[in-house]
């Protein structure tokens, strides 16, 4: 794949990949809200929303296929999904927590994997590895804060034990606001809490064995924390969350680690967008990153050091195509694209 062109921009004479038109293009409409988006490779787009919606697009969003996912006379909210070899997996957040196997080209034809009765149950978000290992991450049910596992050929899928978790903070628990609490590079997976206590937890096997580390984001409230978590390397990443009853405030809400996440730095202080609930690096050049949030959409070419606005339009989460040409987009009522220039 060959590097996306970068461009001058005026803005603190700072390098900014451009979009076209300055404007977004809505794809498909529907009477949801959208929170999990995945590319799965050149052709293939997945997403996952409320009251029951999941669709599909095998050629690279110019049509799709759509439907409601009915499960004992409801259609629950799927704020989380993903996809391996030609099989989409979606999970609910509410109880009872459920976890269906459908393929990509028969949304009709389901397979439920996991169901939880658990009135407290909540499942934030999921993720595979390159070998197809699944998780799925959710709010505290006992003592530690709820991991579902198994590879993905697999139909008993069944939660961590405690003993190979650290204990979660009281008040400790998730966001299921961009189905972007976990990240995986390698056998390598991070998740990203938030509420009380703002922490990372690390497995180096697979979700296997865990461990955490504290984070210098905002923390302590209802609503404060990280809500996204992106690695673009075993070593880098950033979280970006916020105070989400505090929009505005651009301070304490974007950090990076180096060293794998053991320790975290704050950047951007003061001179980054505000509370934002997606984080994607861009998968053709390194340093560049983009914020998503209902307030709008930002891009930072120097590892989230310093931003431009693209645009004030709300979305919820959103991925790069694997070419790092267009941002894929998913908010209430609308799933849409950004084109980026190449010159």
């Amino acid at each position: 794949m060959t590097p996306t062109t970068i461009i001058l921009s005026s803005i603190l004479a700072l390098q900014f990949p451009a979009f076209q038109n300055d404007s977004i293009e809505v794809v498909l409409e529907y009477k949801s809200s959208v929170r999990a988006l995945e590319v799965v490779d050149e052709n293939t787009i997945i997403f996952s929303g409320h009251g029951g919606l999941i669709g599909v697009s095998r050629d690279s969003g110019n049509t799709w296929d759509t439907t409601r996912v009915e499960f004992e006379g409801r259609h629950p909210a799927f704020r989380a999904c993903s996809a391996f070899e030609d099989q989409m997996y979606i999970a609910s957040i509410e109880s009872p927590g459920l976890i269906f196997r459908i393929p990509l080209d028969d949304l009709n034809s389901r397979e439920l994997l996991y169901k939880n009765d658990n009135p407290i149950v909540f499942l934030d978000a999921m993720a595979f590895t390159d070998d197809g290992i699944g998780i799925v991450m959710g709010d505290p049910q006992n003592e530690c804060i709820t991991i579902i596992r198994s590879h993905a050929q697999e139909s008993n899928w069944e939660e961590i034990p405690c003993e190979s978790i650290p204990e979660a903070i009281k008040g400790e628990a998730a966001f299921a606001a961009s189905n972007g609490n976990i990240s995986i590079v390698g056998e390598k997976v991070w998740i990203a809490t938030g509420g009380k206590a703002s922490r990372v937890f690390h497995s180096c096997n697979s979700g296997e064995n865990w461990s955490v580390y504290n984070t210098p984001v905002i923390q302590g409230g209802q609503m404060t924390g990280a809500f996204a978590i992106s690695f673009k390397d075993d070593q880098t990443g950033l979280l970006i969350g916020g105070d989400w009853e505090d929009k505005s405030n651009n301070f304490g809400n974007i950090c990076i680690t180096r060293n794998g996440g053991k320790t975290w730095d704050l950047i951007s202080e003061g001179k980054g967008p505000g509370y934002r609930s997606s984080i994607v690096w861009s998968p053709t050049d390194s340093n560049t990153c983009v914020a998503i949030g209902s307030e709008g959409i930002d891009i930072s070419n120097d590892e989230g050091k310093n931003w431009e606005r693209v645009s004030d339009d709300g979305y919820y989460t959103g991925r790069f195509d694997v070419d790092g040409k267009i941002l894929w987009l998913a908010g209430h009522g609308k799933l849409s694209k950004l084109v980026l220039n190449e010159n």
